[in-house]
């Protein structure tokens, strides 16, 4: 649901020196030789477009020297090994990895060497006795959904139904369902992981359990995970009414996300968050909208969403569905140069009430630059009750540092999308960048500012991992360098957020 596309891809172009095109070659070869010559897409064949074209933001269509896409946790294995081990550290070329590829900020793909696409490695399986969901990390969130409700159960997964599995858990993962279960990745009982040396291992409480807590939001620091296996939860319809609003309502609604954020347990099972979004498909004017999911399909619970449902939409929609339908009708459009970010900050009106006065702002700004038909903006505040806080613990422990907070918070996202090509995409973002900038100081000026940021929303020149905090910034050094002693994940495997650029 989330304009979550961070940053830009500016180098379209392949490297042309015959000594770069020598070493991305070898690479391709490489894999050839290997065995894996069937799961290659080569710059000469058919469906290599298709392919570029198949991630979800334009700033990720990079055009790599080739892509392999492996169909099982030993392909993978034979891939990864073998692109590491056919070259010197010292030549100039990445090993891209894509789950979903719904990021822009080119964490998943690359110009420069070969990126593996999970996309097939997307089955999903359950296990009635354990009550356990076996999911491959290039399932998308509405089909994994609609395999698993089969059983009458899901997981808490994505929202959007085109996210992909392994970088929505490898992040966190907010989900509908997190205010029992709390972050996606608190629900991972296991990891299956291929490290660097290409040795398969699990990851759990009892083997490798180092491991288990630092994937829980260190992202792609350590190995590729294959499989997530996932505690299992029943699966009743969910409830949604989706509302839009002029923008004159915009207080109402945040007034809405600020009492959620400072609801307790009792409302668990109801999630909601609020956004403002210039789009000119669907108001000419900035709008104002709020989405109240009760995951137990109960259509009349009291929630802070109630005091909204008096006013007057201009567009409603109310129903009970599966998870599955739920996801695939809430997917953001693909195809646009994404940019957004994020923040945290405590649950206080006044910051939330500066965040929608500045998004007016970026908009006039943008219409500047671009007719307001060629770009759409979202801001989305979440709520983030303090009850959510120990469940990290409760489920074995994460890295994202928040098990010892006692406020309540907002979680903030901005985004842009630009519809043309020509328009000016640095400008655009950097006046994105400005917004945010005036927030942060903002919420430190009332006191109000949090040391978090969101892996799966940030942009590329924030730095998440910095905010976990020092305890776990050295266990997740420690665990890197235990169990890629190399560094490949580090170096080779550049895209992400590493905790070796954590000063």
């Amino acid at each position: 649901m989330l304009i979550i596309s961070i940053a830009t891809a500016l180098i379209f172009s392949r490297f042309t020196t015959a000594s770069t095109a020598s070493l991305t070659d070898k690479q391709c070869e490489a894999l050839k030789a290997v065995g894996l010559g069937h799961r290659l897409i080569l710059p000469n064949d058919t469906d290599y477009n298709v392919e570029v074209n198949s991630w979800w933001a334009k700033n990720s269509r990079q055009k790599a020297d080739c892509f392999v896409l492996p169909h099982t946790s030993h392909e993978l294995s034979i891939a990864l090994t073998s692109l590491v081990n056919s070259c010197s550290s010292e030549s100039d070329w990445n090993i891209a990895i894509r789950s979903g590829g719904h990021s822009a900020t080119g964490s998943s793909s690359t110009t420069n060497g070969v990126t593996i696409d999970l996309s097939y490695l997307n089955h999903t399986s359950y296990d009635a006795e354990t009550n356990i969901a076996s999911i491959g990390p290039g399932g998308r969130w509405q089909y994994v959904y609609a395999d698993l409700i089969k059983y009458g159960i899901t997981v808490a997964g994505g929202r959007d139904g085109d996210v992909g599995v392994g970088g929505f858990l490898l992040g966190g993962g907010n989900s509908y369902y997190s205010g029992r279960t709390g972050f996606g990745c608190d629900s991972v009982i296991n990891f299956e992981v291929v490290l660097a040396n290409g040795t398969i291992i699990n990851a759990n409480q009892t083997a490798n359990a180092d491991l288990w807590q630092t994937l829980k939001g260190g992202s792609s620091n350590f190995g590729v995970v294959t499989r997530f296996d996932m505690e299992a939860l029943p699966a009743p319809d969910i409830f949604s009414d989706t509302r839009f609003l002029t923008f004159d309502y915009s207080d109402a609604l945040v007034d809405a996300v600020v009492e959620f954020a400072n609801s307790d347990e009792k409302i668990a099972d109801d999630a909601f968050f609020m956004f403002l979004s210039h789009q000119t498909t669907v108001s000419p004017d900035i709008f104002a909208a709020g989405i109240h999911v009760n995951t137990q399909g109960v259509t009349d619970s009291k929630t802070p969403f109630d005091k909204v449902t008096a006013l007057p939409a201009f567009y409603n929609s109310t129903i009970v569905e599966d998870i599955a339908e739920a996801a695939f009708g809430s997917q953001v459009q693909s195809g646009a140069w994404s940019y957004g970010l994020t923040l945290t900050f405590d649950n206080d009106p006044r910051i939330a009430y500066r965040c929608a006065e500045l998004h007016t702002e970026l908009v006039e700004s943008l219409k500047t630059l671009m007719a307001p038909e060629d770009f759409f903006t979202q801001m989305f505040l979440q709520p983030l009750p303090s009850y959510r806080w120990p469940l990290g613990e409760q489920h074995g422990g994460n890295v994202l540092g928040l098990d010892d907070l006692t406020n309540n918070a907002l979680l903030y996202t901005a985004g842009v999308g630009i519809l043309t090509d020509g328009a000016p995409l640095e400008a655009a973002h950097a006046q994105l960048k400005v917004m945010a900038a005036q927030i942060a100081d903002f919420a430190k000026s009332v006191q109000g500012d949090m040391d978090f940021i969101y892996l799966n929303y940030a942009d590329i020149d924030q730095d998440p991992l910095s905010t976990y905090g020092a305890a776990n910034i050295e266990f997740m050094r420690d665990v890197a360098a235990k169990y890629d002693p190399m560094g490949v994940f580090q170096t080779r495997v550049s895209g992400g957020y590493k905790i070796s650029h954590v000063a």
